[in-house]
């Protein structure tokens, strides 16, 4: 996933501490883009956390389960 607004922004703080800026302004159409941007990056991450979560719910559980078999045997 791309976040071309996200990091815009975040070469834009680069230059600003650089030339020590005390501010940065940005523009309501940007906002809406990194706002868009951020909202998609959470969804991701919440997707990608439930699915960590359920495999580490598998691995515990097969981790904690033993298979036995018993073989009768001839006498």
């Amino acid at each position: 996933m791309r976040l071309a607004t996200v990091e815009k922004l975040i070469q834009r703080i680069a230059v600003a501490e650089k030339s020590q800026q005390r501010e940065i302004r940005i523009s309501i159409e940007e906002a809406k883009d990194l706002t868009t941007e951020l909202a998609m990056l959470t969804a991701n991450l919440s997707t990608t956390i439930s699915e960590i979560h359920s495999l580490l719910k598998d691995i515990n559980k097969s981790s904690n389960e033993i298979d036995i078999k018993f073989d009768g045997g001839e006498f």
